[in-house]
């Protein structure tokens, strides 16, 4: 595969998580166990499972080997500064952005990189939308190219949202209830495990659609 047709994964896990702070103190939700390992850890296995390159942008943590961590400047910049220290680390020709507390994103990647892949010409973007409609942009496919040519348009990166990367034409991709659900809360966390118990019994939800 060449580099303009291979995928490396962006994980964003560089917030402060104040939500799950309020409940636990100092704690760190993307580690936090949702079976043996936290959402980051989760979610990294999965992708890595799949053989997919991982760049996971925030603090140090202790993840797999094969894993390349990078900070974002500044440190607690938001999610777009974090998209720009991670492309320093991309050299393929499309990037799959992730949240870190996305514990069980990873099965949405393959859609939204055939809907990238298949779009109609100008399609820079393809983005999960949720059962309830609403669109998840840490759950999104971007041509490389273009999210360096937006960045390099902009006066500052730190503090802003991530909505700058979705200028112009988006191709949607429906993702499941699963596949969407980001810790923010020990609620979630709960919703997570609960996810996991479904699944031992055969009964969680399917995949979503394209």
């Amino acid at each position: 595969m060449s580099s303009a047709d291979a995928v490396t994964v962006l994980v964003l896990a560089g917030g402060e998580g104040t939500r799950f702070a309020r409940h636990r103190p100092g704690a760190d939700k993307l580690l936090e166990p949702v079976a043996y390992a936290g959402p980051l850890p989760t979610l990294v296995a999965d992708l890595l499972a799949a053989g997919l390159p991982v760049v996971v942008v925030g603090p140090p943590r202790a993840l797999p080997a094969g894993v390349r961590q990078v900070r974002e400047e500044p440190p607690g910049g938001g999610p777009l500064a974090g998209v720009a220290a991670g492309l320093e680390l991309v050299g393929t020709g499309v990037v799959v952005v992730l949240g870190g507390d996305h514990p069980f994103a990873a099965a949405a990647v393959p859609r939204l990189v055939r809907a990238l892949r298949t779009a109609a010409p100008g399609v820079d973007v393809a983005v999960g939308v949720d059962p309830g409609g609403r669109r998840q942009p840490l759950l999104s496919a971007h041509r490389t190219a273009a999210v360096r040519h937006r960045l390099a348009g902009l006066p500052a990166v730190a503090g802003q949202p991530l909505r700058a990367l979705f200028a112009g034409r988006v191709a949607e991709v429906d993702v499941s209830a699963e596949e969407a659900l980001d810790v923010d809360t020990p609620e979630d966390l709960a919703a997570a495990r609960a996810v996991l118990d479904r699944r031992r019994t055969g009964s969680a939800d399917g995949p979503g659609r394209t």
